[in-house]
Parts: C-alpha cells; sequence; structure tokens
C-alpha cells in the first residue's frame, strides 16, 4: 500500500458520513430511522475499502479491498428501498415472499465477489491497470454484474416512486420535506447513469462520492424540514382525520398549520396561515390571545355562546420544543364537549336524587328500627303478665283446675313464651340496625359463662335425647367481653345446633384459645348443609327450607344476630358443614 492523494476524499467521506451516523442515533425512534442508519453504515463500508483499494498496488491487496467494499455494496439498494417503504408507510407494500426474493439478491451477488477467481459469472477478467493516476482495478463484467446493476436501478427508482406518491397524500406544505428526500435519493441514480456511461473522468469511481452527498441532502431534510418529528403520511393519518380542531402556532404566536376541522368548526379560517393570533376573528381571537402564549402544556374549559347557542369547549395548550428543549411553538387542540358536559350534569343530578333518596330510605330504615324497638317493648309487657299469670295457675295457687284447663294454660303459657322469644329477638336486631345497642365489656370467666349456658340447653338436649359435651383448654381463664351478650351467642348456636341434631345425636361445644384470640366451635351430628344454603345464613330473616321446616320454631334472627354481636365484639363468624356430615359453626373473638 502506499499513500495516494486521491483517497483522502474519500476518508473525509467516510468522516462525514460517521457524524451523520452519530447523530441520527437523536431519532432513532423514528420511521425509517433504523434503515437509514444501517444504510450509512453500507456507505461507510463501501467509502472505507475504496479508499484501501486505491492505496494498493497489487493485484492480490487491490482484490482483497475490492471484494469488501460489496459487503456494503450489495445491500445498498435494499437498504434504500427498506428506508423509502418504512418512510412512508407502505409497511404493507413488500410482501413477505417479494421480501424474500429481494433478499436473495444481495446474499448472492456478495457469494459470487467473493469467489469470483473460480468462475466468470460476476468477472470475466480482471487486472490492474497502471497507466492513469493511480494503480486502477479494471475488468469485464460478467452476467451477474449487470444482474447486480439492474437491482441497484430497480431498488432506486421504486423508492423514488415511493417518495413521489407521497405527494399526493400530504398537504402542499409538506411537499417541501419530500423534494428534499427526492433530491438527495436521485443522485446515487443520476452517478450510477454517469458512471455506466464513460462520462466521469480519471479512474476514480464517483459512486462514495454522490453517496455522501445524497446521505447529507437527505439528513439535511430530516434535521431543516423535521420530517423525523412528523411523518407526513402519519400527519395526514392523524393530524387531518381527527374530530378535533387543531391549531399551530410558531413561537411569534402566528398561525403556521392547521387542520381540516379547525376550518370547519370555525376556529380559524384557510387562509389564516401566517397570521397572528390577535388577529383572528371571531370569538376565538380574544379566547386564543388570551389564553395561548407562554402556558405550558395545560387544559381549560370554557362555556362560550355560538350562533346563539351556549357550547361547551377543551382547550389543551401543547408546547413545541426542539431536540434541545429551545420551545418552537406550541398546538393548541379545541374540541366541543358540549354532550360529555350535558352528560355529566344530568349524571350529577342523578347523583344527587340518590343520595337523597339513600338519605331518606336509611332515615326511614332507622325510624323502622325505633319503631320495632319501641312496639317490641310494647308487646313485651303485657306478654310478661301473660306468661307469669299462665305459670300461676299451672302451680295452682288459685285452685284447682281440671285436665282440659291446665292443657289450655299449657298452650297460652309455652305460646306466650315462644312470642317472647321472637320479640326478644326482633327488639335485639331493630336495636342493632339503629345503632342503639352498645356492648358492656367486663372481665368474665370463660368456664361460668358456658357452664350457665351448657345448663340452659340441657333440658332442650335432654328433652330431644341429644347428647351435650364441651371441650375446652384448661388454661383458659377470663377474656374482656360483654357478659350478656356472649351467652347470647352461645346459647344461639347451641340451641340451633340442638334443634337441627336428630334423636341420639351429639352436639359439641370446643374452645380453644391463644395469647390475642379465642376460638369457639358448636359443633353437631345432623345432615349438614349444602354451599348453596349456606350462603342464606347470618341474613336477617333467612332460613333453610322454610317449607319444610315449620315444625322448627323460629324467626330466622337467631344467626343474623349471632354474626353481628360477634362483630360488635370485632370477630369473625364462619360455617364448616358438608350435607350428610354434620355442621360447625365456629367464631373467634380478641381475648383483650
Amino acid at each position: 500500500m502506499y499513500f495516494n492523494i486521491c483517497s483522502v476524499p474519500l476518508f473525509v467521506s467516510c468522516f462525514i458520513l460517521c457524524i451523520l451516523l452519530y447523530y441520527i442515533q437523536g431519532y432513532r425512534t423514528i420511521q425509517g430511522a433504523k434503515y437509514l442508519s444501517l444504510l450509512l453504515i453500507s456507505m461507510i463500508f463501501y467509502s472505507l475499502f475504496y479508499a484501501f483499494e486505491i492505496s494498493s498496488i497489487d493485484i492480490h491487496t487491490i482484490l482483497i479491498f475490492y471484494k469488501m467494499q460489496y459487503i456494503g455494496l450489495s445491500v445498498l439498494p435494499l437498504l434504500f428501498l427498506l428506508f423509502t417503504v418504512n418512510y412512508s408507510s407502505k409497511k404493507d407494500g413488500l410482501p413477505t415472499p417479494v421480501m424474500t426474493l429481494l433478499s436473495c439478491v444481495p446474499i448472492i451477488t456478495l457469494l459470487l465477489v467473493f469467489t469470483t477467481e473460480h468462475h466468470n459469472l460476476f468477472h470475466k477478467s480482471a487486472y490492474v491497470n497502471y497507466g492513469g493516476l493511480f494503480p486502477a482495478l479494471d475488468f469485464e463484467p460478467g452476467i451477474w454484474y449487470w444482474v447486480h446493476i439492474m437491482f441497484t436501478t430497480f431498488c432506486i427508482i421504486m423508492g423514488l416512486i415511493l417518495l413521489f406518491s407521497m405527494l399526493q397524500v400530504t398537504l402542499p406544505d409538506f411537499h417541501k420535506q419530500i423534494y428534499v428526500v427526492i433530491i438527495g435519493s436521485s443522485i446515487p441514480l443520476l452517478t450510477l447513469f454517469i458512471r455506466l456511461s464513460g462520462l466521469f473522468p480519471w479512474e476514480i469511481d464517483p459512486s462514495p462520492f454522490s453517496l455522501t452527498l445524497s446521505a447529507i441532502i437527505i439528513f439535511m431534510g430530516f434535521t431543516r424540514y423535521k420530517l423525523f418529528n412528523l411523518t407526513p403520511v402519519a400527519r395526514s393519518l392523524l393530524f387531518e382525520n381527527t374530530h378535533d380542531g387543531v391549531i399551530v402556532f410558531d413561537k411569534e404566536q402566528r398561525i403556521v398549520d392547521y387542520n381540516i376541522s379547525a376550518v370547519n368548526n370555525r376556529y380559524t379560517r384557510s387562509n389564516d396561515i401566517g397570521t397572528h393570533v390577535s388577529e383572528l376573528s371571531g370569538p376565538w381571537c380574544d379566547i386564543l390571545n388570551r389564553e395561548a402564549g407562554d402556558r405550558e402544556k395545560d387544559s381549560i374549559e370554557i362555556k362560550q355562546e355560538i350562533d346563539g347557542s351556549y357550547l361547551w369547549f377543551n382547550i389543551t395548550f401543547l408546547p413545541l420544543h426542539d431536540n434541545y428543549g429551545s420551545k418552537m411553538g406550541q398546538m393548541v387542540i379545541i374540541s366541543n364537549i358540549t354532550e360529555r358536559k350535558y352528560a355529566e350534569e344530568e349524571l350529577c343530578k342523578a347523583i344527587d336524587k340518590a343520595n337523597y333518596l339513600a338519605i331518606e330510605a336509611e332515615k326511614a330504615n332507622t325510624a323502622k328500627s325505633a319503631f320495632l324497638a319501641n312496639m317490641s317493648h310494647e308487646l313485651r309487657t303485657p306478654l310478661n303478665s301473660i306468661i307469669g299469670f299462665s305459670d300461676i295457675l299451672l302451680e295452682g295457687e288459685t285452685g284447682s283446675l281440671n285436665e282440659k284447663q291446665v292443657r289450655y294454660i299449657t298452650n297460652v303459657s309455652k305460646s306466650g313464651k315462644h312470642l317472647l322469644l321472637v320479640i326478644n329477638d326482633i327488639l335485639d336486631i331493630s336495636k342493632i340496625e339503629a345503632g342503639k345497642m352498645e356492648l358492656s365489656c367486663d372481665n368474665i370467666s370463660i368456664h361460668d359463662i358456658t357452664n350457665e349456658v351448657l345448663m340452659a340447653c340441657s333440658s332442650l338436649a335432654a328433652n330431644k335425647r341429644v347428647g351435650l359435651e364441651q371441650n375446652m383448654d384448661c388454661s383458659i381463664g377470663t377474656i374482656k367481653a360483654d357478659r350478656v351478650r356472649l351467652k347470647q351467642i352461645l346459647y344461639n348456636l347451641l340451641s340451633n345446633a340442638i334443634k337441627f341434631t336428630p334423636t341420639a345425636g351429639k352436639v359439641t361445644l370446643n374452645i380453644r384459645s391463644d395469647d390475642e384470640r379465642i376460638l369457639f366451635k358448636v359443633i353437631d351430628t345432623g345432615n349438614g348443609i349444602s354451599e348453596e344454603d349456606q350462603k342464606k345464613l347470618f341474613k336477617v330473616f333467612g332460613q333453610l327450607d322454610t317449607a319444610n321446616n315449620r315444625r322448627y320454631e323460629g324467626t330466622g334472627l337467631g344467626l343474623a344476630i349471632v354474626k353481628k354481636l360477634v362483630e360488635m365484639h370485632r370477630g369473625t363468624v364462619w360455617i364448616e358443614s358438608e350435607v350428610g356430615k354434620g355442621s360447625t359453626f365456629a367464631f373467634e373473638i380478641p381475648v383483650k
């Protein structure tokens, strides 16, 4: 190798292409940027190894660098076509079979160039011409060389056609941008024709210089005219087709762009390009002149009279910045939100009405609970008298009664006691729902509580011949709870279990405790409860299969009261049951 003064411009071209490749990375997320980067890399390969080629003397070294050029030169045409396809948003224009076929040409070209000594498909002959400015490689083209030339010409022409087609789908304001790209893309094609015609002087290949010039022009178009910041086709699809009016101002507050909706809705006029915001006509002049300016991203809602009708508008202000953060202008988006605002007003009215009805319903529910509580007191007073006098009659203090009278009085006493239980349940649930029930918590002995409850339930169990057992840890002592309400919870669960356990069955009360919580379980050997029926439990007036269970007395309030009393103790209650295998009603409350 030797120093060839003609290689200096080629090394300069490589340096320029590297600079462009570096700066293009700032636009790598935009359409076409990836393929432009690859295009620049292939140009760098071509120019660099061509510079090495013309700096070599012997045929073997020249051939090595000549082959290395085709690493970039063979894929240049296809990369240019892919760049124009992506930039013009015509990705669907190259089906997979066509793309595969086009990709085969560069691969075959590269293989034939690197094996050119073994065939005459790419070069029929090659030799070094020492008669010019510098030793240069001359060759007689083979058939595939002309295939490569035709492929290159085809890709450039197809890319130019795609660029020209963009002129038909974009506004005239953007045509200047596309013309810049078309000019830059046409230079390699013109250079190819000049080289093939032999009109270029000396022995140097003009292609690397034309490619560098082409890359510079395209890059200037991207940066100066912001082709990458707003792809024309994307602009046509989104900017033009939106129903909202869009107006773009420069930093001097002059209109530089707008969409069709802005004109149709009379936010601006078709001849307002270059007009200052203060010179606009109609009501939008004052609004935009007052609101636009240095405000950052923001949104306001205004009510404006248009043609005698009041309409609601949402105005969004979007600042536009360049790559260095300097403000270039502002985009204003005007949306007619009249229908939405009216819908919001109707919704607010509906919500206010619903809230009013909810408050009234709550008042009615509280009044109902208070009424039931009062009525329960009024009913319980005469019932106590009926039950008391019935018991006195049965004890015979008022004289002897015959058998028939005893039976009647017994039924009166039994019915009175049952009705008193119903009224007590109604009173309790009413107090709870009205928020009038309060707990009176003290330190109480679990042993004493359970003994009292088991004693109260023993007669029920004995009458049904149901076994009643208790299983409790010896370490359990006292807890802080409401004595009366805890007894009520246990009595309701145990009496329920006895009621629904068949004769000769068994009911067990298990009690376990740790440092923080105490767990009660009432286990019976009854018929069990299905999963579907379990969902009905713990609800007010909820009873399972009421048609078949009228023989079991009850109001359906017992478990609902249990649940509410347990929750008042900051505990939880649940059921574990399986049909045919009995049921377990459990609840857990804090020890303290």
